[in-house]
């Protein structure tokens, strides 16, 4: 609105100033004068006054004097009989060379030469064209002879004015001129303010255009011109004319962020002839009339034709850009017809000044949409925001309720296994507790998904072991794999740490997705996992490599590894719901981890899904320990009919400094072994499969037992899947010393030689016997204090500890655990977080406040929740707890719990001996 009031108050006073200008003009009065062309350019005073040309001047018409380009020459006669106190005008400012005389009683003399490109002090009076003041004229017959001459033709009006009316006449032109000068650099500041502030390019643009416009304009100033008289004429044109290629740079403006860069580069063209034809007007002042009319009209008809096909093809029409450019148009139109005469000349700067506030109004426009669309698009965010916490919150709510009701499916069905049962029982249930475990994993799942969406899903950046980590996933899914008949490998290169920095949740998470997609594609063969490491730009990397035999994935599960394009919001409302949101939440722990996924086709290999990690999350490993160099030079044979298993096996001992060789089965193991032997080098060491076709590893076993040629002292360590165990009697009869599940952790399999390498002079004892732990008299003084409100929950809890033959004392709220502890010794308290009447997080800090106050040993708690997030685990931490344990509650979890606090127990004890 303040643009269209300012528009309007300029219209009025425009059409004010020129109904004056018109009344002075008819008020005025034009002399008669007689005009003669001078084509060549080279007549003097001497000869206009001669019979020759005297003769030749004929009278002009009332129109204005029109003067021809270089070289030409116009000479006007005026008559001044009884001329007092009169000014001569030439209104037009840009004539390069104006010589004026006068001839009193038939002699000549000089008055002024002066013009355009002659120093300003050259000119008698200040004004905006050219005024003469003359003297008294007391003769008839006194008679003025102009020369007027320019380098293009041009053309202008004379007139004889009063001195007070040409004073009255110069005051309103510079008022008017001042006005609008003033309006132009208000308009720059407008331009600046919103381009600045508004990070909006295209206002800087209108403002640096309206700058040179408003430069070029001063020059109708009389101070300004006496000031800066290089700004005066030509100069000031060519200032004028190089805000043109700004303004068709403005067309941008109109073109959306998606359009197409064939529009973009017509404007650019556009703007980059206007900048040529300036240049041309600047080096070539003959033609500047010339191309300073062709860019007045030419560029703003181009920039009607492009607002049109930009309007076309973007279905869209801009009022404000297009009226302003059609004004633009008319300034040219208008400059064009009247040059610089008056008062058409302050019609022309007025449709100018008018066409530079409409570009604004459609900038202004543009502006607002931006802002509009910008704080819609903050709404918008900080409601999706809003939405997703709701969410998050209300799954993780949900999430809490389901899992105390899980807590006893899956605990007392863990609890059932361990009994005696049918086969028939005993598969019932293992379904109901897989299908428990499947529903678990879903609600984890969709509680990730969610915390993605809310971006509350954060990393964590701890100690610890890869390898141990690989083999925990690994044993995960041993049982599937063998179940499915697939052989289940994994492999970690020897250069690769075991000590690593990072979020160890987070990737057990991402390699258990990547094994499960590889065995629910593969019905056969083999599923490898391989770690390893690599250099990218210098610096040093993790690959994790997950290759399978099967047929490929499909479409639908690789876009949901590969898909960048899926948004990190509305994860829920984007994703399907046939078991892809593994994969989903996978490829984003990736890319939260700054690593890269890919996926590698082979026909005979199957499919390879790879995935790498910075180093800069890698701390150096650890040596794994000060006993490897028994194993050094010792020779181990490999027996396995799989050759991706003797291929792993081999490099793993080859890293450790063993020989190793390889037989695909019994028989070429047992030629290997008697061959060996003849040559006076035995095998030490031999790692066999148990399942291999013709001979199984027991019968190899037993046969190497049997047979005198080889070393009586071998150590046999058997390889085997968890259903394929033989019996301990059989293994002890066949010499066989140890009994590894495959797959085998790297680390495992050489702690396991290293170990039975140093006992193997001593007589074998049974190898399950070793693997089993065995009870000691402190299990039986390792007390535990359970508060837990949930029944089923403290039932399963219950008889888990039992089943560990550990001693537990139950409560059902934290008031009574705090008077449990203060009455009674324990060892460890697992605490409830959610009880009625006092919650865990209470019960802890009372528990520790009291501890300070009698000085008591602290008790270990840990914290039991169904929540899963990070801020329970720190609020707990917060609360005096030493550890969590997430609801379901699992019998290894707490095996490894008790075990851990049992041998602190221990060595606290110790030290106090």
């Amino acid at each position: 609105m303040k643009q269209i009031s300012s528009l309007i108050l300029a219209l009025i006073l425009g059409i004010a100033f020129t109904f004056t200008t018109w009344i002075d003009k008819v008020q005025s009065g034009t002399p008669a004068y007689r005009t003669y062309v001078d084509a060549s350019g080279e007549l003097l005073l001497q000869d206009i006054l001669s019979n020759r040309y005297a003769n030749r001047f004929v009278p002009a018409p009332s129109a204005p004097l029109s003067l021809p380009g270089k070289p030409g020459a116009l000479w006007v006669e005026v008559r001044l009989d009884n001329v007092e106190n009169r000014l001569l005008i030439l209104e037009n400012p840009s004539i390069a060379l104006i010589e004026v005389y006068r001839l009193q009683n038939g002699e000549a003399s000089h008055l002024y030469r002066t013009g355009s490109r002659m120093p300003a002090d050259t000119r008698p009076l200040p004004f905006h064209g050219f005024a003469f003041p003359l003297e008294a004229s007391t003769s008839a017959g006194d008679t003025l002879i102009l020369r007027l001459q320019n380098d293009y033709p041009l053309s202008t009006r004379i007139e004889l004015l009063d001195v007070k009316e040409a004073s009255a006449r110069h005051s309103m032109q510079q008022t008017l001129q001042g006005i609008l000068v003033g309006l132009m650099l208000a308009l720059v500041l407008h331009c600046l303010l919103h381009g600045v502030l508004g990070r909006d390019p295209f206002h800087l643009l209108l403002g640096g255009a309206s700058l040179l416009m408003s430069i070029s304009s001063l020059s109708g100033l009389s101070w300004i011109a006496e000031a800066m008289p290089r700004l005066y004429g030509h100069p000031g044109e060519i200032v004028h004319l190089s805000a043109y290629p700004l303004l068709a740079l403005l067309t941008c403006s109109l073109l959306g962020n998606d359009s197409r860069r064939n529009r973009r580069h017509a404007i650019y063209a556009a703007a980059v002839v206007t900048a040529l034809l300036t240049a041309g007007c600047a080096v070539f002042p003959s033609l500047s009339r010339l191309l300073i009319h062709t860019v007045h009209i030419g560029l703003p008809a181009a920039l009607l034709l492009l607002a049109y096909w930009v309007s076309i093809r973007e279905q869209r029409l801009d009022v404000p850009f297009t009226s302003a450019t059609c004004l633009l148009l008319g300034n040219g139109l208008m400059e064009a017809m009247a040059g610089q005469q008056q008062p058409e000349a302050y019609l022309a700067e007025l449709l100018l000044w008018s066409a530079l506030v409409g570009y604004s109004w459609s900038l202004y426009r543009r502006l607002q949409g931006i802002i509009s669309r910008r704080a819609r698009d903050r709404q918008d965010s900080a409601t999706a925001r809003a939405e997703q916490r709701a969410k998050a919150e209300f799954l993780a709510r949900i999430s809490h309720e389901i899992r105390t009701p899980m807590n006893g499916v899956l605990g007392m069905s863990e609890l059932l296994l361990d009994t005696a049962l049918s086969a028939k029982q005993r598969d019932y249930v293992q379904t109901i507790h897989g299908s428990g475990n499947d529903l678990l994993n879903l609600i984890n799942e969709i509680l990730d998904m969610s915390r993605l969406e809310s971006g509350q899903l954060t990393l964590e950046r701890v100690q610890f072991d890869l390898h141990a980590l690989v083999n925990d996933c690994l044993d995960i899914y041993r049982a599937r794999a063998e179940g499915q008949g697939i052989e289940l490998i994994g492999f970690v290169h020897p250069e690769v740490p075991r000590t690593l920095q990072g979020d160890p949740t987070r990737l057990r998470q991402i390699l258990m997705n990547l094994l499960a997609n590889a065995l629910h594609y593969t019905e056969q063969g083999e599923v490898l996992l391989v770690v390893g490491m690599e250099q990218k730009d210098g610096a040093p990397q993790l690959r994790f490599a997950i290759q399978d035999t099967g047929a490929g994935m499909p479409e639908d599960a690789c876009n949901s590894l590969l898909n960048s394009d899926f948004k990190v919001t509305r994860f829920l409302d984007q994703s399907d719901t046939d078991g892809k949101l593994p994969l989903v939440i996978t490829r984003q722990l990736i890319g939260m981890m700054k690593g890269q996924l890919g996926i590698k086709y082979a026909n005979d290999q199957g499919t390879t899904v790879w995935f790498t990690l910075p180093a800069s999350s890698i701390d150096a490993g650890l040596d794994a320990d000060t006993d490897g160099s028994s194993l050094t030079d010792r020779n181990v044979l490999i027996v396995d009919d799989n050759a991706t298993c003797r291929k792993v096996l081999q490099q793993q001992t080859a890293a450790w400094g063993m020989r190793a060789q390889c037989a695909s089965n019994g028989r070429e193991a047992l030629a290997l072994l008697r061959s060996q032997a003849n040559l006076g080098n035995p095998f030490e060491i031999i790692l066999l499969d148990q399942s291999m076709p013709g001979m199984s590893g027991v019968e190899l076993a037993a046969r190497i037992k049997d047979d005198p040629t080889i070393n009586s002292d071998l150590l046999i360590i058997m390889l085997t899947g968890i259903n394929q165990v033989p019996s301990r009697v059989i293994a002890r009869n066949a010499g066989i010393r140890r009994i590894l599940s495959k797959p085998v952790a790297g680390y495992t399999l050489r702690t396991t030689l290293i170990d039975e390498w140093a006992q193997r002079r001593t007589p074998a004892q049974d190898s399950s016997d070793r693997d089993q732990p065995v009870a000691t008299r402190e299990e039986n003084h390792f007390r535990v204090l359970v508060a837990e409100d949930n029944a089923i929950s403290t039932k399963v809890i219950l008889g888990m500890l039992a089943k560990l033959q550990v001693s537990a004392t139950a409560v059902d709220n934290g008031a009574r655990a705090l008077e449990a502890v203060q009455q009674q010794p324990f060892d460890l308290v697992l605490m409830d977080c959610e009880m009625p009447e006092m919650d865990g997080f209470t019960a802890a800090e009372r528990i520790r406040q009291w501890e300070q106050r009698t000085g008591s040993q602290p008790i270990p708690i840990i914290a039991l929740t169904a929540h899963i997030l990070p801020e329970h685990r720190e609020r707990a931490r917060k609360a005096g707890m030493n550890g969590h344990m997430a609801k379901p509650v699992e019998l290894s979890q707490l095996r490894e719990q008790l075990q851990h606090w049992r041998e602190l127990k221990a060595e606290s004890d110790l030290s106090l001996l």
